[in-house]
């Protein structure tokens, strides 16, 4: 019996995730409900069940912690709005479903708007490399955001797809950021009615 035990706990080693993958989970799920700041490197320790000297050796330090699990959140959303525009014909469609990858999201996290706003808002004034890091990485997501809703312009053949471009980026910020304000999701329904008045009107 002791040794059937012992090979259902080994497999349970086995089968759970890494410490790395751990750590990831845990910062992902306090950042996101509580913040970034707020949460100490011995809470982030506890909730992902791994030894400090694990994080330092992964990681360095809390802030490249945080680089990392902005930089996961942006592989997420990629995925996400690839999955969803996957069939689609239209640039228009594409576009309009950066809305409804927010609409789909906001309800499940509680209405907490954009991590990558939130993270930007804790770190208002970087003043170490790695804060400024954290800045870089929400600014090359939003980078990716600009540059594909441009893309999707021109292939529209709008005119002025830099000026739309940047127009829907002033929409989809005001309507993560009403939606957490409000907790509902009326503002970013709001913002997606304008995103597509604007691109089904007129070149």
């Amino acid at each position: 019996m002791r040794g059937g035990r012992g090979s259902r706990g080994g497999a349970g080693r086995r089968n759970r995730p890494s410490p790395r993958e751990r750590l990831l989970a845990g910062a992902t799920e306090l950042f996101t409900t509580e913040g970034i700041r707020v949460i100490g490197i011995d809470r982030i320790l506890r909730e992902a069940d791994v030894a400090k000297a694990s994080l330092y050796s992964l990681f360095g330090s809390k802030d490249n912690l945080v680089i990392a699990y902005l930089e996961r959140l942006d592989e997420m959303w990629r995925a996400n709005w690839d999955a969803r525009v996957d069939g689609m014909d239209t640039p228009e469609e594409k576009i309009l479903a950066f809305f409804d990858v927010c609409i789909a999201e906001q309800p499940q996290i509680g209405f907490r708007g954009s991590h990558f706003q939130n993270a930007a808002g804790e770190y208002p004034r970087p003043e170490t490399d790695s804060e400024r890091e954290i800045r870089a990485t929400v600014a090359r997501h939003r980078e990716w955001v600009w540059e594909t809703l441009r893309g999707l312009l021109v292939e529209r053949e709008c005119g002025q797809a830099s000026l739309h471009a940047n127009m829907l980026m002033v929409f989809l910020d005001g309507g993560l950021a009403g939606a957490k304000m409000a907790g509902n999701l009326t503002p970013l329904q709001t913002a997606r009615d304008l995103a597509r008045d604007l691109v089904y009107s007129d070149h």
